[in-house]
Parts: C-alpha cells; structure tokens; sequence
C-alpha cells in the first residue's frame, strides 16, 4: 500500500460527549488539510462485539502512516496508551496532543514511555487561550513536517 492510500489514525478517549466532539473537531481540520483519517468512534460506530471493535482499530493502526493522540489528563487514557504502544512497535510515527497544563508522576506532562514513544507533542496549554481551530492549525504543521520525514526515508 502506498502512502498516498493511507490514513491517519486518532487516538484518544471517546468515552464523554465533551471527548467525542473534540476528537472529531480535530478529524476535521486534519481532514480539511487533505489527510483522510481514520476515528475509531466514527468507524466502530454500531458493533457491539468487543473483539470486533478491537480487530477493527488494529487494522486501523496497521494501515495508517500516523498517529495522531490525545494524551491529555493526569494520566492519558489506557487505550490510547495501547495505540501508542502499538504503533511505536509497528515504526508508525505518532503525535502527541496534550492540551492539560497538569504536569503528572514522572514531573512531566506526560509519562516517561509515552513521550519517549511519540516523535512529537503538539502541546497547547488550556490555560492560554485557545480554541480546537488553533490546536488543528498546529497539528495540521506537524502532520505535514512528520509526513516530509516519513517521504524522505
């Protein structure tokens, strides 16, 4: 599969109705920069099998070219920690998004082996003042300088 016929995969928490509708602002303005992704909420939607939504979001992750995940909270959400996991073991790039000021255990914003695992953190303190276009302009620029690595090697 060429690039090109690939997606970004988002990773994070969809369990609220606050973190459904920020992960598909930001599928949104990923989209609107040309990248087709993939949002497990939107492509899970209907199947109640957990082993079929688990199968569905690895072939998600074997398919995509990058990672895009928010990693936001005191601890970042446990799924989203596998995917991370997941693709660093798979060589996919990932790309961190943390908008939570609160620095966590390891005296970081995040967690020793999420932020060694990721190849950067687009990271937007909430206590600045932002909105979910600021953080996908930002993300937009990431995704398009990982992309140009990706290309080059």
């Amino acid at each position: 599969m060429d690039i090109k016929d690939k997606w970004i995969y988002f990773a994070g928490p969809l369990f609220t109705a606050a973190e459904r509708q920020f992960n598909e602002l930001l599928a949104q303005y990923i989209e609107q920069a040309g990248y087709a992704v993939y949002l497990p909420q939107k492509e899970c939607q209907g199947i109640s099998q957990a082993n079929d939504i688990f199968h569905r979001c690895i072939t998600g992750l074997d398919n995509a070219w990058c990672v895009v995940a928010v990693v936001d909270g005191a601890d970042a959400d446990s799924g989203t920690c596998f995917e991370v996991g997941y693709a660093y073991a798979k060589g996919i790039p990932v790309i961190g998004v943390r908008t939570d000021f609160r620095k966590g255990a390891d005296d970081g914003y995040l967690n020793l082996m999420l932020s060694q695992s990721m190849a950067t953190v687009c990271f937007v303190s909430s206590l600045e003042t932002i909105s979910v276009e600021e953080i996908g302009f930002k993300l937009k620029d990431e995704i398009s300088r990982i992309l140009v690595k990706v290309i080059k090697s």
